[in-house]
Parts: structure tokens; C-alpha cells; sequence
């Protein structure tokens, strides 16, 4: 059995554009208060000020990014499943795209738990 393939969320392309201007002010306002951000085997970021302090270490490591979104899956109204190729833009200017998934669990409209599982080693490798 294959789960279908469903319209996206229109707030998913807002919170990936809001990622890709690389200022975590603009992704805060689509947590919750308590949301979690998972990145990877990296510990959970929690509340805001979490999220801002690990998003905002993890920018100061590229120079930019980009996300298309490749497939979407809602198999219900709480969680949202999401293939991204995603492009990073390393300090010395190369460009390096890779595949991920995430896990979006959603509480009244906001993320209340996003998890990211992805291998950023191609992005820092010397």
C-alpha cells in the first residue's frame, strides 16, 4: 500500500522561504512556544530561544540556502511528510545539493515538532 500524494500546505512554502532568507526571525513565528526542532543525530532545539541559539550556529556555517520541496504527504491534519533537495551554499561560495526528509507535527497551525533527517557532512567536508 503506498500512501498517496497530496497538495502541499500552502504555509510549507512560506516556512521554507522563511528558511532560505537565512534569518531565524522569520521561521520563529511557525513554532509553538514549546516546539522542538530536531536536525540530523543533533539534540533537540526547544522553545525559541533554542531554536534561535542551534539554527542561528548552523547559518553561521554557510553563506545561504535554498529548498524545493519534491514530494508531500499529509496522512493527516496534525503531520506532514516531506522530501527536500536542498542547497547550500558553502563559505568558499561552492554549492552542494542534497536529498532529506522531515517530519512536520503540527499543533493549532504551528510546528510543534520538526525533525530533519538529513547528512550535512558533504557541506562541511574540507
Amino acid at each position: 500500500m503506498t500512501t498517496p500524494r497530496t497538495a502541499r500546505p500552502a504555509w510549507l512554502d512560506r516556512y521554507t522561504a522563511a528558511i532560505d532568507t537565512m534569518d531565524v526571525e522569520q521561521q520563529l513565528p511557525f513554532f509553538t512556544d514549546d516546539g522542538t526542532f530536531t536536525f540530523g543525530n543533533n539534540p533537540p532545539m526547544t522553545g525559541h530561544d533554542g531554536i534561535r541559539a542551534g539554527i542561528g550556529a548552523f547559518f553561521g556555517g554557510i553563506h545561504g540556502i535554498r529548498h524545493t520541496v519534491t514530494h508531500c504527504w499529509q496522512p493527516d491534519s496534525g503531520t506532514v511528510i516531506v522530501e527536500f533537495e536542498t542547497t547550500y551554499i558553502r563559505l568558499d561560495d561552492t554549492k552542494v545539493t542534497l536529498n532529506a526528509g522531515a517530519v512536520f507535527r503540527l499543533r493549532v497551525g504551528k510546528i510543534a515538532d520538526y525533525r530533519v533527517y538529513a547528512d550535512v557532512t558533504p557541506v562541511f567536508a574540507a
